[in-house]
């Protein structure tokens, strides 16, 4: 409930002077109490307001102003709000609400605990636990406190057993049974003399491989005609690959196998494909691995040499002036390079579709090179649609037909660029596409765009800005590609002649596995191509460890299968996405077990700029675990399905650019239950100078966007996450329900929490014919969850306890009383960080149960070495 700070103005007219004294000082009062409460000092705005509901005779008409900004201060941040003496008196106010009653009783217990009276808080929690209808979060955390008064005075068989019996408890939500589980290892550990956290807790816990029955080797120097031993290595992986065939179909291959790949060069003209074939088995893989201190690289492109000045007048005559004698050319046929396709760019919303095409880079001693583009950077924008018509979504106006207006006359110069493409945001700033030039009329400075036209539509102002123009070849490192003439033309940074200058080249993905079992490749370099990396369809067991990806036009690694693995890579400089990984069945709830671990991956999105997520997830029962990503435009997880995990992950400069997303993206249906975020570090989401504009919806940690519900976010740390003119908060909500933010910390964000709730007729309209999905079997979930047998009801209702809300804005937006908030804390006052100003948000165990949080294991987010990661540092980007 929102508190005024507008004067207080007593009716004094017939009152004594004393009475007027009196008034005047409960009007401070309430004054100060506002301002206490819009600085989100809780504790001191709950102190003053106690004291004036305290004052004998209060009038009726301050004590009605002064009971909804208590119950403000109460709802949003009970503990520590009140002394247990203010406790005792608001409990004795008959305006206050059933669940105030029970935040304050809990509040009060905690601040017993806080006190140091161990056996007094027991015995509050205990009391509270006789209550036959205490709401069930309150029953597991009032469980949890009481065992953790047995821990805090080391009696540890007490403690077990108050763990244990929350383990059982059916009634409260699944998540504190696990936390309980979790409490109950630690004691097992403190017993024993070891630390109470496992280091190793969350991390992938491979079964050791036997010794291979069969080694080959294979070297660049190799031959194929060789035996395949150290001494006479195969030239490649087909070669190693046949002969394993060989050896199986002749029945000497009785145990697993080992192909030692030497450090060098590899060029890649087509890809390597694996068939069932060339499985393994679970006690005899099949392993492809990088020599020991060797570095295997298998490249899919070529060096570019033998550039000169351009001097064909009729090409001078096109580049700007301030690029003559500065621009250079190639002759890419005479590089083996033929048939050159017209460049194809689609994007999210282009008119045929989400489609990813072959995609040729320049690339210059390791870094992508831009196509030549106006403006150099930013966006311009839409001066306006030639062809008006009645098209609108959700109110805001535009046209569907591709015909825009500019403004000036840069365009004009456009004219003999015969490939030339508009990349934008043409509706929507979640919704970008590539737009092929039809043509372009400079004296109605109007361009046409070639049909099939943008999904949604094209609106005045959406911002764009024009790609692949030999015409606009003005600074370094803009090139473009003559397909025609077979002709590079190259503005470089410096001296090509002593520069590595590469062009991808390999229009297929380097490696594909298909119905493949229990083959691993390790510590490989897969490079330079023009659509995906690695393909693994199907199979069982198979597992990435220590492979570097880097430098394609399309995503890095695709996995469908059961139980494969993605383990301690790297995987960055990606024209689209790096992961994409689908496992398990929805229909039947059977887990896919694939995961993605101890993986660094960066720089992504560099062509399709939305839905290009580090990680993009679906099916059932995966799991992503401490990974850092980092530096993209578009989200770093996007998550569909159910009882997936994830957990322990660094995320950071994410959603640098488009709009409408999270850190996490979910989106659209009811049924997607059971997933888990929980210790995971998400910091500087979003960003607010953004080149587009500023956001018009928002950028959040997590997003659970229409209708998501029932969702666990525990544990995690939100820092600088939330943005845009709408204001999203670190957790975004958009109408769904049942979803619980449970004992995380928000730092620095505009606003924890935000909802974007739904009216009961939308809720229902999307809802109603959920459970009768083609994907689902109704009977099966409502037994896995229970909750969706009331899920046409009490839509936008959500659970948040035991937060804690540092230095935030707001702590909650848009919520309109819908929430239910237990055990929460906001505050401007640091509560006891390692280093808040320098971004260390570890809070000592004995601080954060004090507070009333279990402690949120730190050290243990993000990367950490094993035998493929020597360094656990990510290449993070030098941001603040």
């Amino acid at each position: 409930m929102p508190c005024s700070t507008a004067p207080f103005r007593p009716q004094t007219s017939s009152a004594t002077p004393v009475s007027i004294r009196r008034a005047l000082k409960v009007v401070a009062k309430l004054q100060a109490a506002a301002s206490l409460l819009a600085e989100n000092r809780h504790r001191a705005a709950g102190s003053e307001l106690v004291e004036i509901l305290g004052t004998p005779e209060l009038p009726q008409r301050y004590r009605a102003l002064a009971v909804p900004m208590l119950a403000n201060v109460l709802r949003q941040s009970p503990i520590h709000s009140l002394s247990p003496k203010a406790a005792e008196l608001m409990l004795a106010m008959p305006e206050i609400s059933p669940a105030e009653r029970t935040n304050l009783r809990l509040a009060a217990a905690h601040g017993l605990f806080l006190a140091g009276d161990h056996a007094a808080a027991r015995a509050a929690y205990g009391k509270l636990l006789e209550e036959a209808d205490l709401p069930p979060y309150v029953r597991g955390v009032a469980q949890s406190r009481l065992a953790r008064t047995y821990y805090a005075e080391r009696d540890w068989a007490s403690a077990k057993a108050a763990y244990a019996a929350l383990t059982k408890m059916k009634d409260v939500p699944p998540h504190l049974n696990w936390e309980a589980r979790q409490r109950l290892g630690e004691l097992a550990r403190v017993e024993a003399g070891l630390p109470a956290v496992n280091p190793q807790s969350g991390r992938a816990q491979l079964p050791e491989r036997p010794a291979p029955r069969v080694v080959l080797h294979v070297a660049p120097a190799g031959a194929d005609s060789g035996s395949g031993t150290a001494s006479a290595p195969f030239a490649g992986l087909e070669r190693a690959r046949d002969e394993l065939r060989r050896l199986k179909a002749s029945g000497k291959l009785t145990g697993g196998a080992e192909i030692v790949i030497h450090g060098g060069e590899y060029p890649v003209h087509q890809t390597l494909r694996l068939q069932s074939q060339d499985s393994g088995s679970e006690t005899a893989p099949i392993v492809y691995r990088a020599a020991d201190g060797e570095t295997p690289v298998f490249c899919g492109g070529i060096r570019l040499s033998g550039f000169q000045p351009v001097s064909d007048p009729s090409v001078l005559s096109r580049l700007p002036k301030e690029a003559h004698g500065k621009v250079v050319s190639a002759d890419v046929k005479k590089h083996g390079i033929q048939d050159l396709k017209p460049l194809r760019l689609g994007g999210f919303a282009s008119g045929s579709g989400f489609k990813t095409y072959p995609v040729i880079e320049l690339f210059f001693d390791g870094k992508a090179m831009p196509l030549a583009r106006w403006p150099n950077e930013g966006f311009v924008h839409v001066a306006d649609v030639a062809a008006p018509d009645d098209h609108q979504i959700h109110g805001r106006k535009g046209s569907k037909t591709g015909r825009l207006v500019y403004e000036g006359d840069r365009p004009s110069r456009w004219k003999e660029d015969k490939n030339a493409m508009l990349y934008g945001y043409w509706f929507w700033d979640w919704a970008d596409s590539y737009e092929p030039v039809a043509s372009i009329d400079p004296a109605k400075r109007e361009i046409t765009l070639a049909t099939p036209y943008h999904r949604y539509g094209y609106r005045k102002d959406a911002p764009y800005y024009a790609v692949n123009l030999l015409s606009e070849i003005d600074v370094p490192g803009e090139w473009y590609l003559d397909r025609a003439a077979g002709v590079l033309y190259f503005y470089p940074p410096s001296d090509p002649g002593k520069a590595v200058v590469e062009l991808s080249t390999l229009d297929s993905p380097m490696l594909e596995l298909d119905k493949v079992s229990w083959v691993a490749f390790e510590g490989l370099t897969w490079d330079l191509g023009c659509v995906d990396a690695i393909h693994v369809r199907g199979g069982e067991g198979c597992l990435l460890a220590g492979c570097t990806v880097r430098r394609f036009g399309g995503n890095g690694i695709l996995v469908d299968g059961r139980r494969h693995g993605v383990l301690s890579c790297d995987v960055y400089s990606m024209g689209r996405g790096g992961l994409v990984v689908s496992g398990g069945d929805r229909k039947t709830l059977a887990p896919g077990g694939c995961f993605v671990e101890n993986c660094d991956v960066h720089d992504l999105s560099r062509i399709d700029h939305t839905y290009t997520p580090a990680v993009l997830l679906s099916g059932v029962g995966n799991r992503i675990a401490h990974n850092c990503l980092h530096d993209i435009n578009s989200s770093a997880i996007r998550l569909g399905g159910n009882d997936h995990v994830v957990e322990y992950n660094e995320v950071h400069h994410v959603v640098e650019e488009s709009d409408d997303q999270g850190g996490v993206d979910m989106f659209g249906n009811a049924t997607y239950r059971g997933n888990v975020f929980r210790y995971n570090y998400w910091h500087h989401i979003g960003n607010q100078q953004n080149p587009v504009e500023e956001p018009a919806c928002g950028q959040a940690g997590i997003r659970l966007d229409d209708a998501i519900s029932g969702q666990v976010i525990y544990g995690n740390i939100f820092c600088r996450c939330s943005a845009g003119k709408t204001g999203f908060g670190g957790v975004q909500i958009h109408g769904g329900k049942d979803n619980w933010v449970d004992n995380n910390i928000f730092v620095d964000c505009m606003a924890a929490v935000s909802f974007s709730p739904w009216n009961a007729e939308r809720w229902k309209e999307r809802t109603a014919k959920a459970l009768d999905a083609h994907d689902v079997d109704r009977q099966l979930y409502l037994e896995r969850y229970p909750d969706l047998a009331r899920l046409d009801e009490e839509p936008n209702v959500n659970l948040l306890g035991r937060n804690l809300v540092f230095r935030c804005g707001e702590f909650l937006r848009r919520d309109r009383g819908y929430a239910q908030l237990f055990a929460n804390l906001a505050t401007d006052q640091d509560p006891g960080f390692a280093a808040a100003g320098d971004g260390d948000f570890r809070l000592p165990d004995t601080t954060a149960v004090s507070l009333g949080l279990e402690p949120i294991p730190v050290e243990a987010i993000g990367l950490y070495p094993d035998r493929h990661r020597i360094d656990a540092s990510a290449q993070t980007s030098p941001k603040d």
